[in-house]
């Protein structure tokens, strides 16, 4: 994690959730106190620390929050399967949204990858979403909306159709193998430190990047396989969408993905009717290669829709 503007500090707490203690991490002391938090939700392998360049960026203008997955980084280690499905990780963003915001009260979530495929089915909850004041993704598609995408490809069957659906299956090799038991678990700890930076190189960050050389085996680890247990989940999950999203939304497509082609995105306006797309040629991690960019798109994005 980057030093902090000491006048504006973070704080670390320990949120108790029964079968794990999630790592959060907040502003300690903010301006503006009556804005909603912005609570980051990180995605796959990372914890809260791939955030660094935001929560630094973003805490002088909005009280800001991020915490660590159950059962990676420094949250408590889960076990058994009931504890990685998918409501227990919807579960914790709303006691997070309570723990930062306050039993009643709202954030702008902001998710990256898994963690925006987790915003997704949040919003996509009217139970849930009445906790958000807006939403933000960035390398995450609408997972309703990607599956509508490459069924429309399918059944088309042009030769133009076939070609973005076996490149993004080529893309998408690594979901498919997490799908087998034990064997994803072996290729991924024969050398654990080395299969996380390979993975973040691939994805666009640079050698000099910190969250690259500040990572430890353990670390790497648990951002590894615990998740695992999403992909496992995500095809059957998938067949029940979520409803359309009346909340304004904002979508951040890195034209480089190296894992999500940018068609996967093509058919979200019909689920989202407030809608804000920006294209960003980069690679998946572009909140931290393109940091102020990316700042800049949501601070203007949540100034917006602060009453």
């Amino acid at each position: 994690m980057t030093d902090h503007d000491p006048e504006y500090p973070l704080e670390t707490t320990t949120l108790e959730r029964g079968d794990t203690a999630l790592h959060v991490v907040r502003s300690a002391s903010y301006p503006h106190e009556r804005r909603a938090p912005v609570l980051f939700l990180h995605g796959y392998p990372d914890t809260h620390a791939t955030w660094s360049r935001q929560l630094e960026g973003l805490a002088s203008m909005h009280p800001v929050a991020a915490f660590d997955q159950r059962g990676v980084g420094d949250s408590r280690p889960v076990t058994g399967r009931d504890a990685t499905r998918i409501a227990r990780y919807l579960d914790d963003i709303e006691a997070v949204i309570d723990h930062v915001a306050g039993p009643e009260g709202q954030v702008h979530l902001v998710g990256h990858d898994w963690g925006g495929v987790l915003g997704w089915y949040f919003a996509g909850d009217p139970a849930r979403a009445r906790r958000l004041r807006s939403f933000s993704a960035i390398a995450a598609p609408h997972p309703a909306a990607a599956d509508a995408m490459l069924r429309d490809r399918l059944r088309r069957h042009g030769l133009a159709d076939l070609a973005v659906l076996a490149d993004q299956l080529r893309r998408s090799w690594y979901i498919l193998l997490f799908q087998i038991p034990r064997i994803p678990e072996w290729y991924l700890t024969r050398d654990v430190r080395s299969t996380w930076i390979g993975a973040h190189r691939k994805g666009g960050l640079r050698r000099d990047d910190p969250e690259v050389l500040e990572v430890d085996t353990a670390r790497a680890r648990s951002t590894l396989l615990t998740p695992l247990a999403l992909y496992r989940q995500a095809f059957g999950h998938s067949r029940t969408p979520p409803s359309t999203i009346e909340l304004p939304v904002t979508l951040i497509v890195p034209l480089r993905d190296m894992a999500l082609r940018p068609e996967l995105y093509d058919n979200v306006p019909a689920f989202v009717p407030n809608l804000e797309l920006h294209r960003l040629d980069d690679n998946h991690w572009v909140h931290r290669t393109r940091a102020v960019e990316v700042n800049q798109i949501l601070h203007d994005f949540i100034a917006r829709h602060e009453p």
